[in-house]
């Protein structure tokens, strides 16, 4: 997914230089302990590696940024060499999708996710959208995932899953999940999702 970012504290200033430097790009790890800006904190050992779509740097050694997430990496060592958090990765890649189930799981994800954001909008006021979804199961899987109004610890908990048919079926279930408190917020019956037939 797509995502802003404005640097501006001096340790990954110097990441963005070295990153200018080097021809290269950085890791994105939610936090698990401590504090986002200017304190120690502990990261989550999977996270995602960021494409630089768009670097702007300003005259005061900040950068505006737009990252879009591509591989997942879990992270085997830490290292504090550098004024900024670095570290020896292994890149993930989910095992092969589960035909047997396959294009039933995605078109109920697809149905649920759709209806999903139209009780979203529907909670603040906002018109019903169109929404386009990709039909390739592993790209499905991420864009649901972090697009789900969920707290950060049940996104990374899906981001972690290493297969795309298993982090279907994880959204699946967090969306059900989601649709009976949004119906309950609403003051409407119960969604009813389709169920899906599972090895």
């Amino acid at each position: 997914m797509p995502m802003a970012l404005h640097i501006f504290e001096d340790r990954y200033r110097a990441m963005m230089r070295d990153c200018i430097d080097q021809h290269t790009t950085f890791g994105v790890l939610a936090i698990r302990e401590g504090v986002e800006v200017g304190g120690p904190a502990l990261p989550y050992s999977v996270g995602t590696l960021a494409q630089l779509r768009n670097v702007e740097p300003l005259a005061d050694g900040r950068y505006n940024l737009v990252v879009v997430g591509a591989s997942r990496f879990r992270v085997d060592t830490f290292a504090h060499d550098r004024p900024y958090l670095t570290g020896s990765v292994r890149y993930l890649e989910d095992s092969p999708a589960e035909a047997a189930t396959a294009g039933q799981l995605e078109k109920s994800v697809a149905r649920a996710f759709r209806e999903y954001v139209q009780r979203l909008r529907e909670s603040t006021g906002d018109p019903p959208i169109d929404i386009e979804l990709p039909d390739e199961p592993e790209l499905l899987s991420y864009l649901v995932a972090a697009a789900l109004q969920v707290s950060l610890a049940e996104r990374q908990r899906l981001l972690e899953i290493d297969a795309a048919q298993a982090r279907l079926r994880a959204c699946l279930d967090v969306l059900r999940r989601e649709m009976v408190l949004l119906d309950h917020l609403l003051g409407q019956a119960p969604a009813r999702v389709s169920p899906v037939p599972l090895n």
